[in-house]
């Protein structure tokens, strides 16, 4: 018998690579196949909204070809779809899923009309919702968008969005961004020049070098997953079958399918004084003052910057959406609005409209909501509660019903 020690399993491969160099190829390819056809899919299962466990704040992101997917899935023949984008105003945090302002703002619309709400918390109008329907209007579809508007007459961010620059940069890869000229300018010539810095404060630089390699980030794993396609495939397993990230929210059996996570926003179920503690008034009024005393609100009370506003608000909005968009002007809550001295709230109320008439100077469609809602039609300082969330869909719905006619004839 020998004494020779047998080869361990890396010294076979090792002496036989290619075996195992076929095998791995074959896997990545099948991956990207799997992926690729994961991207066909529509993995939402009765969505409602985009809510945490199927959300970043849970570790899963929807990709765009499945938000799109999940979208054309809406398009129903000789019918309006209204796809609501924004932040968590429009989301409907304050509002149980049963008792959501999209779904009232269904039952004002009609059959005539499919409401799909594709908000997510911190998203900016040109981010998430405002991309799905830049492609439907390509294809032709029947539609109206309605999102936020900024009370600071723009929003950070640029092309890419702020907080869900994963979303642009995974369409932007795929070859599904449409061409736009503003945007293709930025893409191609002014992406890297945003991060150049000639100065000598080693601080600055410091700060946009960190930026320059985020956003490169995004942009490489944007390339990258626009031939592998492995976020629709982890997306896709995710949701259907096992989760393979760990997060607190399903804890402690982290491997459940997202879509066994339920939307547990807890609406009228927490106290109105939850929301509108006396501890929080000062902190809220500073953010209420700053709407009419710094920067833009300052300008307007003054009958300045009614063409910059506008500006602003048409920067990220391609030609084809301009016409097709509603832009919701939220007053902050009442409770907060009524602690302001009468002279500062007379500034409020006033900064707010000049928002509206600026907005409407540039050609676009805007409704400022909230003037005469009461204390109790807010959840908080930002979000409505479910009360408010019906009279918002209320209000809407009138402008709704004349948008689609002047962009798409009377109904027979």
């Amino acid at each position: 018998m020998s004494d020779e020690p047998r080869p361990t399993f890396l010294a076979r491969v090792a002496r036989r690579p290619l075996p195992v160099l076929l095998g791995l190829a074959v896997g990545f390819l099948g991956c990207c196949v799997a992926g690729r056809v994961a991207a066909r899919q529509q993995p939402f299962k009765n969505f409602v909204r985009f809510h945490p466990g199927i959300a970043p704040e849970s570790h899963y992101y929807p990709t765009y070809s499945q938000t799109l997917n999940l979208a054309r899935q809406h398009v129903k023949p000789d019918t309006t779809l209204v796809i609501v984008g924004g932040n968590s105003v429009l989301y409907g945090v304050g509002q149980r899923p049963t008792h959501l302002w999209s779904k009232h703002l269904q039952e004002e619309l009609g059959d005539d009309y499919v409401v799909l709400n594709l908000a997510m918390r911190g998203s900016h109008p040109n981010e998430f919702g405002g991309l799905i329907a830049e492609q439907l209007a390509a294809d032709g579809v029947r539609l109206v968008v309605v999102t936020i508007g900024s009370e600071g007459g723009g929003w950070g961010g640029l092309w890419d969005g702020q907080f869900y620059r994963y979303f642009f940069w995974d369409a932007w890869g795929k070859g599904q961004l449409l061409p736009h000229p503003p945007r293709d300018r930025w893409l191609t010539d002014e992406f890297e020049a945003q991060y150049e810095y000639k100065g000598d404060d080693p601080a600055v630089r410091k700060v946009l070098d960190a930026q320059r390699r985020e956003a490169l980030e995004f942009r490489h794993r944007g390339r990258i997953d626009g031939v592998a396609y492995a976020a629709d495939l982890w997306t896709y397993i995710a949701d259907r079958y096992r989760g393979t990230v760990w997060t607190p929210m399903k804890y402690p059996k982290f491997w459940q399918p997202h879509r066994e996570l339920a939307d547990h926003e807890p609406g009228a179920l927490v106290p109105w004084e939850a929301g509108h503690q006396p501890a929080t008034v000062d902190p809220e009024l500073r953010i209420l003052r700053g709407q009419f005393q710094t920067g833009v609100g300052y300008n307007l009370l003054r009958g300045n910057y009614y063409r910059e506003v506008g500006e602003q608000y048409k920067k990220f909005l391609p030609p084809s959406l301009e016409e097709r968009v509603l832009f919701v002007l939220r007053m902050e809550g009442m409770y907060y609005r009524n602690k302001l001295p009468p002279d500062e709230r007379k500034e409020y109320d006033e900064v707010f409209r000049r928002y509206r008439d600026a907005v409407r100077q540039a050609g676009l469609n805007v409704e400022l909501v909230g003037e005469r809602y009461e204390e109790r039609d807010y959840a908080d300082r930002s979000h409505l509660s479910e009360s408010g969330g019906r009279k918002l869909a209320t209000d809407l719905a009138p402008t709704i019903r004349a948008m689609n006619a002047k962009l798409y004839g009377p109904r027979p």
